[in-house]
């Protein structure tokens, strides 16, 4: 169904906006504008549409080119459309020129297959006829198609000497007159598509800048309101323009739910503890068990849970129930004074605009003073309140996959459920009875049975995150939380009799699954991940199970996989790696390392491989029949705002979200080993890199074998690698680099001069600049986004706070890899913290004499950055000094200097550490060699085997002195 609907059409050249977010902000909120139109944002891509526009709009954006225009500032376009229109970007992105931004968004139109389009552009002043021309080229081809039923084209084109002459046909329109070559070209582009330009508003130069160029009914005029503070070239424009529109959101169920929140746990807990758990449970089997229980836990959570009915997602989060009304009215007032453009109407408008704006500062002031008071408390709420202003992913109203395109919410889901599907891999199990046969295992490691004592049921009950949601059982976190005393009975009978009959329950194999858009076309289901939600009360099952057996499994896990695995990170992953690799440099030894990644590897694991490797690795009897059925016969649906597709079956992998599945996944490539004869190799999960010395192309040629032998071992285990995803390269400072071509699975491998490893970059002679550089520069996006989200903000401790928690972070993982030796790179690290400071001190005391960068760090309580760093790799010392890491490939490698007589520890005049001489810098900057001479530089007065807390307190007695 098609009808007419009056777009209302907002535009201004904002000559920049960075420093003006929040008024853009709240004058957005302010007005009623269906589309927004702003040039000249000079915004950059660190800064996200939540920051200057709220809910209720889509937001298209072009940011200024910087590398290919050369130009550090200015341009930019961006246009914000009403969610209710369901606009689109147009696709293919439309290339003119780097010279010129513009956005293209897509309104669908009277029918199917029709649409409506808005072009927003900026041409740059004293632009060549030329870039015009091409400009219009580009719009013509654009405009110029069948599907197309209307069309604008807003911007500042920055054509002061063209005269616009008012049109004969319509009183509001006007021609070109044909007075240049670009006039002559603006002139026949509207001739042939019956257009016209309707801005007729003059700048202070008595010329015209700005244009709005359509082919359909159009009113005009001057704004009184702006986003920002008008320019003087640019008058901010106001218009309607009538659309043919037809479109089908798709609208969220609106469905009560359940507030545990508000719940009355004291008569919850009272009526849990006075039911007779032992008489209603332990007749039953496990599945049977878990089903009366939910039933009367049901029971019990409705008599004293409340209803709370579902709120409208289109307000800000602080809003209030009186500026809610207060939006509501100036909305209706707003409407019907575009409907009948009496003065009255607008009068009232004002009236309630006037107040809205009164009510929103008040509301906002008051939401801004108690996010400060959780900032400060927990540095995860600045996330919570970033979150809070950006726009909540939608699903568009129609989706394609492949070849089929779906309308229907339900047809939505379902196309979501075949696509996460896909990636499965077939079922390889016999039947739902199947048992492996226990193989030989090369260790003592035997486990049949495990009990769960009631007390640790209780204490994993009491550590959930409450702030967590629910799972396909609906019952979330915070309920488990606050019942904890009293719910650990019923399900200390359920938990063990699931141990002792081998069952996991099938109420809690289910998930729901949530799309969640990754990037490109949103309406493109394969631009989407999963995001599997497991009931709360099965993963806590699991974390007693997983804790149970972990100890003993822990010993038999391959030395070399660091993830997933307690007293490993993937510090130590890289501490090892580089170590050696630094080693072979100072030798002037070629390391060539091969970095692999696996297609979906957690997706894909088979299941009937996983079984017998569980019980090779000595699981036994009920526990392996209660693994049998954890893996097996596990479900999934999707979920969209409501609707819910089929349910399908998940066919292989581990499962997704949950506890035991990384460690499962781990035991499955744990004889991974077996491949690497002649080479070395690390892991963190499935981040795969195997490494070796090269001397001679015999020594590439046991490499190869070694890739050679994991090329059949994916063959083996089914497991797929990504190919293009797989890369190799030399470090090595030689001029003469042994050369050699590395296969995997058949293929050549592709050889890259620089790649990202577990985070820290590393390049080919591992100088560890572009690292530095990379978290340079993400810092100051950090840095940018803390400053302008909390210009509002108004205590120090809590900037210095968030400085600590989210920015300083940034410059300090895995110090000790990369810690600078070079002055111009430590400099450009402590550039971060000084800029940061200056800002606070700046916004905090505005008239205050300018500080030095020492009584900065004096006032705030902060100590230089290559002083922290230093610390950082003191406490990693003592961290493999007291084996606090599981990683002896570090601490063995660790050297004590033995004086030849006794003396106390504080007399001692001699190194703790010893060093092996080293014949470069790429020696000294190995992180072994280079923390443990720090050490004997700056601490050596300091026990390293006294406690903890007195380490770290007399190691920064070292810097406050």
């Amino acid at each position: 169904m098609s009808h007419n609907e009056k777009i209302t059409i907002f535009y201004q050249n904002c000559r920049g906006t960075r420093t003006k977010l929040n008024t853009i902000y709240f004058n957005i909120l302010s007005n009623n504008y269906d589309v927004i139109i702003i040039t000249e944002s000079w915004l950059t891509p660190e800064i996200n549409d939540s920051e200057f526009i709220d809910d209720r709009y889509s937001v298209f954006r072009c940011d200024r080119d910087r590398i290919k225009t050369n130009k550090k500032d200015g341009g930019g376009v961006w246009i914000a459309v009403l969610k209710e229109l369901k606009a689109v970007l147009h696709h293919p992105y439309l290339s003119v020129s780097p010279h010129i931004e513009h956005v293209v968004v897509e309104i669908p139109g009277p029918s199917l297959g029709r649409k409506n389009v808005i072009i927003a552009s900026y041409i740059p002043p004293n632009s060549n006829d030329s870039l015009y021309m091409t400009h219009l080229e580009a719009m013509h081809k654009l405009v110029d198609k069948p599907d197309v039923d209307g069309f604008i084209i807003v911007g500042d084109y920055n054509l002061p000497a063209i005269q616009w002459a008012r049109s004969n046909t319509e009183n509001s329109a006007l021609s070109c007159s044909r007075t240049g070559r670009v006039s002559q070209y603006i002139a026949d582009f509207m001739n042939f598509f019956n257009a016209y330009q309707f801005n007729d508003c003059k700048n202070c130069n008595d010329n015209i800048l700005d244009v709005l160029i359509t082919n359909k009914e159009c009113s005009l005029t001057g704004s009184q309101n702006h986003l920002c503070p008008p320019d003087k070239l640019h008058p901010p424009l106001s218009a309607t323009v009538t659309f043919k529109t037809s479109y089908t959101p798709l609208k969220r169920k609106l469905i009560s739910k359940l507030n545990f929140h508000k719940a009355n746990y004291d008569l919850i807990n009272r009526d849990i503890t006075n039911t007779n758990w032992d008489d209603i449970l332990s007749p039953l089997k496990a599945d049977a068990a878990l089903t009366a229980f939910y039933n009367k836990i049901h029971s019990i959570i409705i008599q004293h849970c409340p209803m709370s009915s579902p709120k409208n997602s289109n307000y800000p989060f602080w809003f209030s129930p009186a500026l809610i009304h207060i939006f509501n009215n100036k909305k209706k007032a707003w409407v019907k004074w575009k409907k009948y453009n009496n003065l009255f109407d607008y009068e009232i408008f004002s009236l309630y605009r006037s107040r809205f704006k009164s009510e929103a500062r008040k509301c906002y002031s008051k939401y801004i003073e108690s996010v400060e008071d959780n900032v400060f408390k927990n540095s995860k709420y600045f996330w919570t309140y970033i979150n809070n202003r950006k726009k909540k992913p939608g699903i568009p109203s129609s989706m394609c996959y492949k070849n089929t395109t779906a309308n229907d919410p339900t047809n939505i889901c379902n196309l979501f459920s075949d696509f996460f599907h896909s990636v499965y891999e077939p079922s390889t199990l016999l039947g739902d009875n199947f048992i492996p046969v226990p193989d030989y295992a090369p260790h003592d490691l035997f486990i049949s049975d495990i009990h769960i004592s009631s007390h640790k049921i209780c204490r994993a009950l009491s550590l959930v995150d409450p702030t967590k949601g629910p799972g396909s059982d609906g019952i979330p976190p915070v309920f488990l939380k606050n019942t904890a005393k009293d719910i650990y009975k019923p399900l200390s009978l359920i938990f063990n009799k699931c141990m002792s009959e081998g069952t996991f329950p099938t109420a809690w194999k289910h998930a729901n699954i949530i799309p969640v858009h990754k990037s490109g076309p949103k309406n493109n289901v394969e631009k989407y991940r999963p995001i599997s939600l497991l009931p709360a009360l099965s993963k806590v099952f699991e974390r007693l199970v997983h804790d149970e057996i972990y100890p003993s499994l822990h010993r038999i896990i391959l030395p070399e996989q660091h993830g997933f695995t307690k007293n490993r990170s993937t510090t130590t992953n890289l501490m090892v790696f580089t170590n050696f690799v630094f080693q072979n440099l100072d030798d002037r030894t070629q390391t060539d390392a091969v970095y692999t990644d696996f297609q979906k590897a957690f997706d894909k694991v088979d299941h009937e491989l996983l079984l017998h490797k569980i019980a090779f690795n000595g699981i036994r009897g009920n526990l392996l029949r209660w693994m049998v059925s954890y893996i097996s016969n596990r479900t999934q649906t999707v979920v969209i705002c409501g609707h819910q597709s089929n349910t399908i079956r998940v066919t292989s992998g581990v499962p997704q979200g949950s506890i035991l599945g990384p460690l499962l996944f781990i035991l499955f490539i744990n004889d991974i080993n077996t491949c690497f004869r002649n080479s070395k190799f690390l892991l963190y999960a499935d981040d795969l890199k195997a490494f070796k010395s090269i001397n001679s192309q015999n020594d590439c040629l046991l490499f190869q074998e070694d890739l050679d032998r994991l090329t059949e071992y994916c063959n083996n285990n089914k497991l797929h690698l990504s190919l293009p995803k797989c890369n190799f390269i030399n470090f090595t400072k030689k001029r003469k680099i042994t050369q050699f071509q590395y296969m995997l699975c058949h293929s050549p491998l592709n050889k890259v001069d620089a790649l990202n490893d577990l985070g820290v970059i590393l390049d080919s002679k591992l100088h560890l600049d572009q690292h530095i550089d990379s978290i340079v520069s993400k810092a100051y996006k950090m840095y940018g986004l803390v400053m302008r989200s909390t210009t509002d903000f108004s205590r120090p401790e809590t900037l210095i706070h968030l400085y600590k928690s989210i920015i300083r972070p940034q410059l300090e993982y895995a110090v000790p890899i990369w810690n600078p030796i070079y002055k111009k790179y430590s400099d450009a690290i402590e550039s971060v913290q000084r800029k940061y400071l200056r800002s606070v001190h700046f916004r905090v005391h505005r008239n205050r004499n300018h500080l030095s960068y020492t009584e900065l760090l004096d006032e705030y309580g902060l100590i230089p950055l290559d002083s922290r760093r230093l610390i950082l790799e003191a406490v990693t010392l003592y961290r493999l000094c007291h084996s606090h890491f599981d990683c002896t490939d570090l601490s063995n490698k660790l050297y004590y200097v033995v004086p030849r007589t006794v003396v106390r520890r504080e007399a001692r005049a001699y190194r703790m550490f010893a060093t092996s001489l080293r014949h470069t810098n790429a020696g000294r900057r190995a992180p072994l060699c280079r923390i443990a001479d720090s050490y004997n530089k700056h601490f050596e007065h300091i026990d390293m085997f006294s406690k903890f807390a007195d380490f770290k307190n007399n190691i920064h007695k070292v810097f406050r002195n």
